[in-house]
């Protein structure tokens, strides 16, 4: 049986492109399971449920049906191997892409699939000390507006290098909720946009320019409680999730705002 063949390319900014080509015995072994799982529950006029005959059963199926079913298996299978064989950690979807569209299951697949690690940040050695700045500023006496400023002089301090992927994968979504917003509001995305009086290309660029803030705020966050060793414990989220106990389906987020009170605690001393 041939074996699959993979490249990996990985970029400074913590993206990744898996070259992979999937092997015709692979997706052919594939397809018959596939095939197999679906006769099961068959039925044509002619045969009792799962009896009908496996050419039967691929005639009446539309190709794109089985070759959707077919590839989400066997690259779902292989992606997961790369990940566990290179010990990478992706934080996002995978974009998939066929260098050449299959129209059958019988010739090799080549394939990239593009994701991305959690990008590595890096802040002003004298970070610190703009912030002490603003907290001896007395100017500064509301408590939100202290925060505004150490925010914007986090965003000055930090150096990221964002992965297009990521940016995008956030956006793409963020896109969708405002289509789904819309539809049940009864308006259309372009009059919702209108009302906001901003257009769809307007609302994209400031979209981007949001989620590259955040993501360097979140994890200018993370760094600073790495590098000051702030730490969140499990008596700090029990007390948060007995008052709230839907909160128990989301831990991790318990545990970001934890941390993000507590990095600001730290930084307006």
């Amino acid at each position: 049986m041939k074996t699959n063949q993979t490249n990996i390319e990985k970029l400074a900014n913590k993206s990744f492109v898996v070259k992979l080509t999937i092997s015709q015995d692979k997706i052919a072994k594939t397809h018959q399971e596939i095939l197999k799982s679906i006769q099961a529950d068959f039925e044509s006029k002619g045969f009792r449920k799962g009896k009908a005959p496996m050419d039967v059963v691929e005639k009446e199926l539309s190709f794109e049906k089985l070759f959707e079913e077919v590839a989400s298996k066997v690259i779902s299978q292989e992606y997961a191997q790369v990940i566990k064989d290179n010990n990478l950690k992706p934080i996002i979807q995978p974009q998939v892409k066929f260098n050449k569209q299959p129209t059958d299951f019988k010739t090799d697949w080549e394939i990239e699939i593009t994701a991305c690690e959690l990008p590595e940040i890096n802040l002003d050695k004298n970070y610190l000390d703009k912030i002490k700045k603003i907290n001896t500023d007395s100017k500064i006496t509301d408590e939100n507006q202290k925060t505004d400023e150490i925010v914007k002089s986090l965003l000055d301090s930090a150096k990221v290098d964002l992965p297009e992927i990521l940016i995008e994968s956030d956006l793409q979504h963020q896109l969708s909720n405002l289509v789904n917003q819309a539809q049940q509001a009864g308006i259309s995305v372009s009059q919702y946009l209108e009302s906001q009086k901003t257009n769809i290309d307007d609302y994209r660029k400031n979209l981007e320019k949001k989620i590259t803030q955040e993501w360097t705020i979140n994890l200018s966050i993370q760094k600073i409680a790495q590098d000051e060793k702030i730490e969140v414990s499990e008596t700090e989220i029990k007390e948060v999730t007995d008052k709230n106990p839907a909160l128990l389906q989301n831990i991790n987020m318990v545990n970001y705002i934890l941390t993000q009170q507590k990095v600001f605690d730290f930084l307006k001393k």
